[in-house]
């Protein structure tokens, strides 16, 4: 149990980037963390010791590498690598997919992920330092855009959860400068109460979103847009 919440511990402080793709170094400190901590806990006669001063000069090293990778960039480009860009203007880069040991197969296997069936309909295609792919369709296949259509449609920023399974998120409705006895109103006024709430979101363009708890939707404006401030 103290190695579990000694792991949680680790993990939480080496950063959020722990829980997405791995880095490189990142990579080998997750496994040199799984096998320093499977050796205490294979045996109760093994101190706890050898397990918790390994776990902290890695982590001391982890932290060092980390902090170097965030000022000199040529030490991230060292250790971490570069992105590379793998299809540039529609056309695939053959060397690099060569240098990088990239399939045919993987390529399309990451565009298929970025939403581009076909390889032609790809404008740019870049793998990151993660390994992952990141991908573009070509200009004359995505979606137009609201501004070369000539409309304004505001601020659109991430909506705010002002009720979850029937809990008022305290901090999201001071966020939002509402009261709890104003949410109130808001749902008696639709015959609801924050009990019968499964969640609740008010966007940046003053709309709540109502899911009800056993089944049901509603969507009414909740605020005045000039009223968001956040």
């Amino acid at each position: 149990m103290i190695l579990y919440v000694l792991m949680i511990l680790v993990m939480r402080g080496m950063g959020k980037g722990q829980l997405g793709q791995f880095q490189p170094y990142e990579l080998v400190m997750a496994i040199l963390l799984a096998d320093i901590f499977a050796t205490p806990m294979e045996s109760v006669s093994t101190p706890l010791l050898y397990g918790i001063v390994p776990v902290a000069a890695l982590f001391v090293v982890h932290s060092l590498i980390t902090l170097l990778c965030l000022r000199f960039d040529r030490i991230r480009a060292i250790i971490s690598g570069k992105p590379t860009v793998v299809i540039n203007d529609g056309e695939i880069n053959q060397n690099e997919m060569r240098r990088l040991c990239i399939s045919l197969s993987d390529l399309m296997e990451g565009l298929r992920s970025a939403g581009i069936l076909d390889p032609s309909e790809a404008g740019t295609a870049i793998l990151e330092a993660n390994g992952t792919l990141t991908a573009f369709p070509n200009s004359q296949f995505r979606p137009p855009q609201a501004r070369e259509m000539g409309l304004n449609p505001g601020y659109e920023g991430m909506p705010l959860p002002l009720i979850i399974d029937g809990r008022i998120q305290k901090n999201n409705l001071n966020t939002a400068r509402l009261d709890e006895t104003r949410l109130n109103r808001m749902l008696s006024g639709r015959a609801l109460s924050v009990k019968k709430v499964y969640l609740a979101c008010l966007d940046t363009q003053g709309r709540m979103t109502i899911t009800v708890a056993g089944g049901g939707m509603l969507r009414f404006q909740a605020i005045a847009p000039e009223e968001v401030c956040w």
